[in-house]
Formats: C-alpha cells, structure tokens, sequence
C-alpha cells in the first residue's frame, strides 16, 4: 500500500500539477536559475521539488478516490495508514522521490535525473585577466618629458645654449649677401640716365652732410644685422632696416676691413637675445655680436 501511494505522488510530480499532503503542506516541481556555488563556479538551471505551506495542488486524498475509486473516507483511511509509515521523527519519506526535512526537500538521484533529463551542470566563470596599463602611463611620461624639454629650449635657448663667437662670423656670410643683393636692387632703377632735351641751367646746390651712422657709445653685445664689404652698402642697408623697423637704433661698426650694421646694443646678452627674438620676423638672419 505504501508503495502504490509513493507511485501516486511521483507521477503527480512528475505530471507539473504538484501534490498537496493533507496536515503536511504541498509539494511541486519549480524551476530554479543558475545559483552561484562558489567564487569562479555555477550550478546550471535546473528542477526541484519546493515545498509550501498553502494548499496549491491538488490533494493526494482526492487523487486516491479518483485511482482506486473508493470512498473518500476510505482514501483518508488510506492516507493516515501510509503517513503513519513514512513520517518518522518530523521525516516524511517518499520511495522514488525524495525525504521532507521541515520545508527541505532532498530528492533522490533517480527522480532528479527524471525531472532533469540534460542533467545538472557545474559552470565554471572565467574571469578576463586584468590588463595592466604602466606602458600606457611610460608613454604619457615620455611625452611630457619631451613636450617640456622642447618649451624650455624655445623660451632660454638663446641664454642657456649662446652660440660662440665662431658661429658668429660664419652667420655674417649669408646676411651680408642678402644685404648687398637688396642694395643692389634698389639701386638699379636709380642708376638708369635720363637724356634731358633742353638741359636748364641751374645753380650748384650743395649737398647736407650725411650724419654718420656711428654712435659714440659701445656695449658689450650687439644684434648685428649683417656685414659689408663697403660702408656705402653698410649705409643702404641701414636705410631699409629704418624702412622696416624705424625704432631700432642702428649703427655701423668696424669689423676687420669690412662694416657691420648693428640694430640694437646692450651690456646685457639677454636683452640683445630678447630684442633679436622679437624681429627675427622681419630679418630671420640676426645674431649677437660679442665685443671683446
């Protein structure tokens, strides 16, 4: 008779319509989502039998009536007799299904693997492996190293890194030609005749004297604009430099047999460095002078 009752409420687990136990509680198949067992692991989705307090099934008393065909009150006679079998010390044991523990049920395996056909699985959860991003902050350091090197260079260069007297001269070269050919342009149109038909006679004027371009002051530095070869040419290209730049003050000063025209003259290489930066615009060819 036990047995035939254990079959009663397997298949009506088995069927999804669950089982309510009379003075016990209901017993159903739910199903349950993937549970995390441990850190890196997972229990796969799977069914179990829940157990509840309420009357959510239907009862096994009316499921024996409806099988057997007897009266109720013989199906509750029925009942009693096999709780009386299988509920032990607050244990209530089904044959093929499983044990009741207070609201635990613990299912036997052969009706696990009949409400769980594919089986429970055990997932394990690989965790992506931290990149490390030192390069990235290497890189970045890197750059400003540079970015900064580079500033300090273009705002005290000059000061820092003066070129030598040597390089000095050898600078000369280029300016003192680009000086003369401008001279020279300037001065083909003038030096064109112009044939007069009926020349007027006119009274001898007499020149101004030219005021030298020669100051009595000296400095230690000076921003020179270019070298050549004839004052003449010195004078001229002082004239296009007043052009351009009508506040600098210009001087020629005697460089071994040749003429340098100067801008500007300080004690101080920082000052004649400063004014130097500020017009290399206009003449990119200026460098400092240093009278010994």
């Amino acid at each position: 008779m036990v047995g035939e009752v254990n079959k009663i409420i397997y298949n009506m687990l088995i069927s999804g319509r669950g089982v309510r136990l009379p003075q016990i509680g209901t017993l159903y198949i739910e199903r349950q989502g993937a549970r995390r067992i441990s850190e890196d692991r997972l229990l796969s989705p799977r069914n179990v039998v829940a157990f509840s307090s309420h009357d959510e099934a239907p009862s096994l008393v009316d499921e024996i009536v409806a099988i057997a065909g007897c009266q109720t009150s013989q199906a509750e006679d029925i009942y009693e007799r096999w709780k009386s079998k299988t509920l032990v010390d607050g244990v209530l044991t089904i044959g093929g299904v499983g044990q009741l523990k207070g609201k635990s049920f613990q299912m036997e395996q052969p009706f696990n693997s009949a409400i769980n056909p594919k089986g429970v699985k055990t997932l394990v959860v690989r965790r992506p492996k931290s990149r490390s991003n030192g390069w990235l902050y290497a890189v970045c350091g890197v750059c400003v190293i540079v970015a900064l090197c580079i500033c300090g260079y273009l705002m005290w260069g000059d000061s820092l890194f003066p070129k030598s007297d040597t390089e000095n001269v050898v600078a000369a070269a280029p300016a003192e030609q680009v000086a003369e050919q401008e001279v020279a342009t300037e001065q083909t149109p003038a030096a064109e005749p112009t044939v007069q038909s009926q020349p007027e006679p006119s009274a001898p004027s007499v020149a101004p004297a030219q005021t030298p371009n020669v100051q009595n002051r000296r400095y230690a530095y000076y921003v020179v604009m270019g070298v050549f070869s004839t004052e003449a040419n010195a004078d001229r290209a002082i004239e296009q430099v007043r052009t351009k730049a009508s506040e600098a003050k210009c001087e020629v000063l005697p460089f071994g047999s040749k003429f340098m025209v100067t801008m500007y003259g300080s004690d101080s290489r920082e000052d004649c460095n400063t004014f130097a930066r500020s017009y290399r615009d206009l003449f990119p060819d200026l460098w400092i002078y240093n009278k010994k």
